[in-house]
């Protein structure tokens, strides 16, 4: 069974530096799918992965343009399916065209077309923190999907680890990770096909 890897971001740059520090595990082909509160940072984390992988341009939502790309060392397809309606609009957008296996894509709100995106993915659920005192802060979780994320996420994790520390103006407080199981859920792909 694979493990939730959480973390919480205490400020919009430490979410940055976990964006980046997922960036150097990515290949061309992989899908990240973001979910979580509106307003919670889904791209301010894609803004701190983008720069990791070389984008100079500006990274900003995708909310009513539907999808932006953007060229650094690979290609981005950042998508936002929130204004979407059904299945079919994303259809006639050319979703699965997306899907490009020459492309890192990255979904915003991902649980809503999560029957579309390929057996193997990372899930990331960004929530505003439960802290009243610390409001910037923000719980995430990282979901694998598929034996190849494990690793992926547990070098992200390690990465992360080390640039958080050097941005911390505090001492070291040790691992900010923690690993959950992670609840069985059902194959939306095998359903389809029952």
């Amino acid at each position: 069974m694979h493990r939730s890897l959480a973390v919480t971001s205490r400020s919009p740059e430490e979410t940055r530096i976990l964006g980046a520090a997922l960036a150097p595990t990515l290949l061309p082909g992989d899908v990240i799918s973001l979910s979580g509160d509106l307003g919670a940072g889904k791209t301010v984390f894609v803004q701190g992965l983008a720069a990791a992988l070389g984008v100079t341009a500006r990274v900003t939502s995708p909310t009513f343009t539907i999808v932006h790309e953007y060229w650094g060392r690979y290609q981005i397809l950042h998508i936002d399916v929130y204004r979407l309606n059904s299945f079919q609009e994303v259809i006639d957008l050319g979703f699965e065209e997306l899907l490009d296996p020459q492309a890192i894509m990255i979904v915003e709100w991902g649980e809503a077309v999560a029957p579309m995106l390929p057996p193997r993915y990372v899930d990331i659920d960004i929530r505003r923190g439960l802290d009243p005192v610390l409001d910037t802060s923000r719980d995430m979780v990282f979901r694998p999907r598929g034996d190849d994320w494990v690793a992926k996420l547990e070098g992200m994790r390690k990465t992360a680890e080390a640039l958080l520390d050097a941005a911390s103006v505090e001492s070291s407080e040790g691992e900010r990770f923690s690993y959950a199981p992670m609840p069985i859920t059902r194959d939306h792909r095998k359903i389809a096909e029952e």
